[in-house]
């Protein structure tokens, strides 16, 4: 009877054991496969699509009496962007390309217009799970195009660019370890000046001695805007 009895145990205690030691086992070896691991991530990528909305102002000069005027201006139309960078835990470096095709209602708007953007960025990323919330900082190079066609009189070669800075709020979702899907609302600001014209040129005090040299400085400003630019977008990012 007694020795009936150790068996029992013993078989019960066999099947029980290695359950026992299943529990033991730290949580990060019991990970699924293609459970995601952001922090650990060293080279990302992502691509998005949305919608972009541009408010200028607008030099407008007048040579003849040395004066010049502001206009502002608007538009709104869809953008696409790529980015890709590098990852330390919290914190992502890469640059950015974006470019967005707008159609401004206006009177003397016959066409489209584009905006070029090309930008390094700096992010910082909070992961909770599959959920990454994020902030970037990015800055540089923007460019118009297609201004000839887009305004009536204004002639090849008045195509203008500058510099431009972003703030962007956004959150991933990671569908798998190596495939988010997110979204993104962002804000740019923008200094533009006409080609040949660099924005700190215009920013610098000039003194001038003759009223031709006024004309001269007061066209200098003739096509440059300050603006800013708000954009919502969507898109899907890949990790290793």
């Amino acid at each position: 009877m007694l020795r009936a009895c150790a068996v029992t145990v013993t078989m019960v205690i066999a099947h029980l054991l290695p359950a026992s030691v299943h529990a033991d086992e730290p949580a990060k070896d019991r990970a699924e496969p293609n459970e995601p691991q952001p922090k650990r991530e060293i080279v990302w990528a992502n691509t998005e699509l949305g919608v972009q909305s541009l408010h200028l102002r607008t030099f407008e000069a007048n040579p003849d009496a040395v004066t010049w005027g502001v206009l502002p201006g608007s538009a709104a139309g869809p953008t696409i962007g790529l980015g890709a960078g590098v990852r330390i835990v919290f914190a992502t470096i890469g640059v950015r390309g974006r470019f967005s095709n707008f159609y401004a209602d206006a009177p003397d708007r016959r066409g489209g217009f584009q905006l070029w953007t090309l930008d390094a960025e700096l992010g910082f990323r909070a992961p909770l799970g599959r959920f990454e919330p994020y902030i970037t900082l990015a800055g540089g190079y923007a460019t118009f195009g297609g201004l000839s066609t887009a305004i009536s009189g204004l002639e090849r070669g008045l195509d203008v660019n500058g510099v431009n800075t972003r703030l962007a709020l956004g959150l991933d979702y990671y569908a798998t370890k190596n495939v988010s899907f997110g979204a993104s609302l962002g804000g740019d600001l923008l200094f533009i000046t006409r080609h040949g014209v660099s924005a700190r040129d215009l920013a610098t005090p000039q003194e001038v001695n003759t009223l031709n040299q006024a004309k001269a400085r007061v066209l200098e400003a003739s096509g440059s805007s300050v603006g800013a630019a708000w954009s919502a977008t969507a898109g899907v990012g890949i990790h290793f």
